[in-house]
């Protein structure tokens, strides 16, 4: 089983494939939000890289958000569009998921956390996504503290308050790991039964900033 994954949520954008589950290659980039400029050059470049051709590729993989709505866009319309045109089913992780499987460490508990402005977070509760404010994240986590790993961007963002609060254990990860990553993408869609690219959507849980910006 051979797949191309895709994540470009957030500031960062990687692209990956596998095969049977062993990541092959993979690009990441943290250069800024350039992700509708470079994606399908890179695309291009890692199935050449591999001495593939993007037919045969067997599933597509692709994060839902939440995250930035432009890159969400980006990577959904170009996947939405590749397994329309190859007739290849489409694999859709919410950033979230990515993140936690980022890591696994025994007995600490694990809690990934994106940024949603506004002193806001995006988590995960009972397998959805939700927005909740910093002030209630903590509070609900407080007793884990000394025993906490929050993943994210949330991290950089809140990081004294998290320290303060959680301990300092809960904003040790190394940097690297707070981005979602393809490679991560890739093995997780391994395991997942590919739907048509007609059931897949982004993973908005607000309306943007345009869109709630009041008229005038």
């Amino acid at each position: 089983m051979k797949i191309l994954a895709i994540e470009s949520s957030g500031a960062s954008l990687s692209v990956a494939i596998s095969e049977n589950s062993n990541i092959v290659a993979e690009y990441f980039y943290n250069a800024g939000k350039i992700h509708s400029e470079i994606l399908i050059s890179l695309i291009e470049k890692i199935v050449k890289d591999v001495n593939w051709d993007i037919k045969d590729i067997d599933k597509f993989a692709v994060s839902s958000g939440p995250g930035s709505f432009t890159g969400i866009r980006v990577a959904m319309t170009t996947v939405k569009t590749l397994s329309q045109t190859l007739n290849k089913p489409v694999v859709s992780i919410d950033t979230l998921s990515i993140l936690e499987s980022n890591i696994n460490i025994k007995d600490i508990k694990i809690v990934a956390a994106i940024d949603a402005l506004r002193e806001e977070l995006y988590v995960k509760q009972n397998n959805k996504v939700i927005i909740v404010t910093i002030k209630d994240f903590i509070k609900k986590y407080k007793k884990y503290k000394n025993n906490i790993l929050v993943i994210g961007n949330a991290v950089e963002v809140h990081k004294k308050v998290l320290s303060k609060e959680l301990g300092k254990t809960s904003v040790n990860l190394m940097p690297n790991l707070h981005f979602p990553k393809a490679s991560t993408l890739a093995f997780i869609a391994s395991d997942k039964e590919g739907v048509s690219f007609k059931e897949v959507e982004p993973l908005y849980v607000r309306k943007s900033w345009a869109e709630e910006k009041p008229k005038s």
